[in-house]
Parts: structure tokens; sequence; C-alpha cells
């Protein structure tokens, strides 16, 4: 599994959809530190630290997260397909099993790490605008947000790696994902919204006025468990059985 996961990096390395998935979330950590920046009404010196951390908790959760997460894993699954390299690939003495999720642990080291920068990017900035002292409880706090957001957004990976995998191609994949963040924007706001585990990640971190104000935990801890078993299934259920 280890050489394997070593193979996926390598192939990874210096891809331009990497930089691309890379690029979404620094320049989302930079339109935080503008807009804390730049307007009175948000500034971090008004508002505080973690004002200043839920507005870029918010903006990847909604919408970002999803863009650089889903791009990216859609290219690792769908790239063999497309390149036709997934005969000599599945011809090797290796389970397909381990191949999956080989690739899989990438695409979670990476939404690991993406987030920590994140993290550490938006303190680093913060910091020049501000005279408040970001204090340990706040520093504890936000890992602790950030941690679930870790985990949350792993959850929701297995079925877009299943229709990544199903559709053998990274365009009809990126389609499925572009649905997937403007059923957001309709679903965010109504009752039942957590039975949408898309709206998990978002509803169950600091959000502000999004959402609606009651937020039914147990709803949204059954679908992204229920998302994330079917995933699963579906994903490796495709990926052992499919031939061509």
């Amino acid at each position: 599994m280890l050489a394997l996961f070593k193979a996926e990096c390598l192939k990874l390395k210096g891809t331009k959809i990497l930089s691309l998935s890379v690029f979404i979330l620094i320049v989302t950590v930079f339109l935080t530190f503008s807009t804390f920046a730049v307007s009175p009404k948000f500034s971090l010196e008004r508002n505080g630290w973690n004002d200043y951390f839920m507005d870029l908790v918010f903006s990847i959760n909604f919408i970002t997260g999803y863009m650089s997460y889903y791009i990216l894993t859609c290219y690792i699954y769908a790239r063999e397909y497309q390149e036709k390299t997934h005969i000599a690939l599945f011809t090797n003495p290796v389970r397909r099993t381990r191949i999956y999720f080989s690739k899989l642990l990438v695409i979670y080291m990476y939404i690991a790490v993406s987030l920590l920068l994140a993290f550490v990017l938006s303190t680093v900035l913060g910091t020049f605008i501000t005279t408040r002292p970001l204090t340990f409880e706040i520093v504890m706090y936000q890992l602790g947000v950030f941690a679930k957001m870790i985990l949350m957004h792993a959850m929701l990976i297995p079925i877009i790696t299943f229709f990544a995998i199903r559709w053998k191609k990274f365009v009809p994949a990126i389609i499925g994902m572009c649905t997937v963040m403007c059923l957001n924007f309709v679903l965010i706001n109504t009752p039942g919204n957590t039975f949408y585990p898309w709206t998990v990640p978002l509803l169950f971190s600091p959000h502000g006025q999004m959402g609606r104000t009651f937020t039914y935990v147990p709803g949204g801890v059954i679908s992204i468990f229920f998302i994330f078993v079917l995933g699963l299934f579906l994903a490796l259920r495709s990926y052992v059985r499919i031939e061509k």
C-alpha cells in the first residue's frame, strides 16, 4: 500500500490539476484577508479573530473546498481511463482495492494538509492587519473547527470517486460536482437541509447567518455517514468490476 501511495504522489507531483486545486484555496485565503484588510465593516480589529476565520471556513465549506477537492479527485480516478493506461494498471498483480485506497489516501492527505496550511496562512496574514492577540483558546478552537472540516470533506469524497470511475472521464465528473454546489445554494436555507450531506460541512462549522437557525444535528450525521458508506460501496464495486 505504501509503495502504491508513493507512486500516486509521484504521478500527481507537478501536474496542472494539483496546482489549480492549491491555487483555488490560496485565492480563498487571500480574498478573506483582503476583505478584512480593506473593509471597515469586516475589519479584523473590529470583529475579532473568530469572525475572520469564520469567513474563511464559510467560503471553503460552501464552494471553494468542493472545487479544489473534487477537481483533484476526478482527475486522479478518471485519468487512467482517459490516458488509456488503466488496462496496464489493472493487469499488475495488485488487488484493485489496494489501488483504489492508495488513490483515496492521496486525496485525504491533500485535504488535511491543504486545510491546515490554509489555517496557518490566514493566521500569518491576519497578524498584519490587527493588534488583537491571537490567544491559545482561539487557536485551539479553530484547530478543532478545521479538524472537523477535514473529516467531513473526507467523508464526501468516495461518492465522487464513484462518479469519476463510472463515467471514466474528467469533464462529466466536474459537471456532477457543479450540480452538487448549485444544489447547496438552493437547499442550504430549506427545512431538513442537513439531510443533504453536502450542506453538513457548512452547517456543522461556524457559518454566521447562512442556513436556518436550527440545525438538526442527527439528520446531518446520518446523511453524511450514509453517503460515505454508499459512496465507498459503489466506488469499490465499480472499480473491482470495471474492465474497459
